[in-house]
């Protein structure tokens, strides 16, 4: 059994900078084991460094040099990051982003009324929350959706001592209707972390679904195939298997079910080489879908031009990235909810946990996670082998 890292006290803050990404402010979450940080544009989550592991930043980093959303104009921004729906999302986007309170595009109608691919939550400012000092380092910021009449809060926390994170999310429906919304975590890795045939990634799924050929120009899987994870069909006849990212110009989209027989599910993604080990621990009935996003260099135009390496691993309420009506029309997937509801005047929260674990070489990939008794308990797929480290019992 490998236990987690334990590092000499010092000092744990939480800092507001002027340069947190590509020049842009944002907040950054220190502790003893590494530090968070937190881009104020967007919120996205756009660092998450373990001093253990080099201070590699397994989170992807675009290419293209990113601004804070708020400063897109269409007249300014088209020839750089794309014109609407997406382009306000592309000028900002980075690493862990929040996709609410929709998940994909926005309808014809949606476009012209103004609003981007995602919804709100990604491209506006989220501003700092005032908390009490506690034992730990806390950051809680919160965005105002004023389209969506809706506000979304989040709290992050860091052990001090682990390289453990937790967050907690709450969103407030200031309306006066029952809402039908997405919350998604678009949780997105790049190189150095990411490497063809090298990164590993599993989830407890069962059913899988590829997504329409309208998706992509450039899939090497089968549209609209159903499978089980991870084998997917591709156009040629064979077999893909998602655990790895195969080499080569490509770009699709699946979507899969977790185990329905768990409490507490996982996404988690290695790097044995890098020895590093990502994940995700959150309520499967809160998030029963999680979406495998790869882009392989496939798309050309602005801002990605061909030159993209990445992929998201998204943890969601709804399985594929389509428009809100087309979301509730099509009704369940697989006999489980595409969507979830918020109360006319109510309010709903969120938790989920990010663990860092230092893994051997020789780290073949997650069998299964169990978070209990004050620890998270890993174990790995051909040896049965235990990695262990400190949580306290937060899900």
């Amino acid at each position: 059994m490998k236990k987690g890292l334990t590092m000499a006290p010092h000092a744990s803050s939480v800092t507001r900078r002027r340069e947190i990404l590509d020049g842009r402010p944002g907040f950054r979450i220190q502790s003893a084991w590494g530090h968070v940080s937190i881009l104020e544009g967007g919120g996205h989550i756009c660092e998450l460094v373990s001093r253990k592991h080099g201070a590699v930043n397994p989170l992807w980093k675009p290419r293209w040099r990113t601004i804070d959303p708020s400063r897109y104009t269409q007249r300014k921004h088209n020839r750089v990051y794309g014109p609407p729906p997406e382009g306000r999302l592309l000028a900002g986007i980075a690493g862990h982003s929040i996709s609410f309170d929709y998940f994909g595009p926005p309808s014809a109608e949606e476009i012209a009324a103004g609003h981007s691919t995602h919804g709100e939550a990604p491209v506006v400012d989220w501003r700092r929350e005032a908390i009490p000092e506690g034992s730990i380092p806390r950051l809680a910021y919160v965005a105002n959706l004023p389209q969506a009449q809706m506000r979304l809060r989040r709290a992050i926390a860091l052990d001090r001592d682990y390289p453990v994170v937790y967050c907690e999310e709450t969103a407030f429906n200031l309306g006066t209707f029952d809402r039908p919304i997405s919350w998604n975590h678009h949780v997105t890795f790049g190189p150095p972390f990411l490497e063809s045939g090298v990164t590993l990634f599993d989830m407890p799924a069962t059913r899988s679904k590829v997504c329409p050929a309208t998706f992509s120009k450039q899939m090497s899987i089968e549209p609209d195939a159903e499978f089980q994870w991870p084998n997917a069909p591709t156009k040629k006849g064979g077999l893909l298997n998602l655990r790895t990212t195969e080499a080569g110009k490509f770009g699709h989209y699946t979507a899969h079910l977790l185990d329905p027989a768990l409490q507490t599910a996982f996404i988690a993604v290695c790097n044995p080489r890098l020895r590093l080990l990502v994940l995700y621990l959150f309520s499967r009935n809160e998030f029963p879908w999680v979406g495998n996003w790869e882009e392989s260099c496939s798309r050309k135009h602005v801002p990605w031009s061909g030159r993209e390496f990445c992929r998201g691993f998204e943890f969601s309420t709804t399985p594929f990235p389509i428009p809100r009506r087309e979301t509730v029309t099509q009704g369940k997937l697989f006999d489980e909810a595409t969507y979830t509801w918020l109360s006319a005047k109510g309010n709903a929260s969120r938790r989920y946990m990010i663990v860092l674990l230092d893994v051997p070489e020789t780290f073949k990939g997650v069998a299964a996670v169990d978070l209990k008794s004050g620890s998270v308990r890993v174990t790995e797929r051909s040896t049965q082998t235990a990695f262990q480290t400190y949580a306290k019992d937060f899900l």
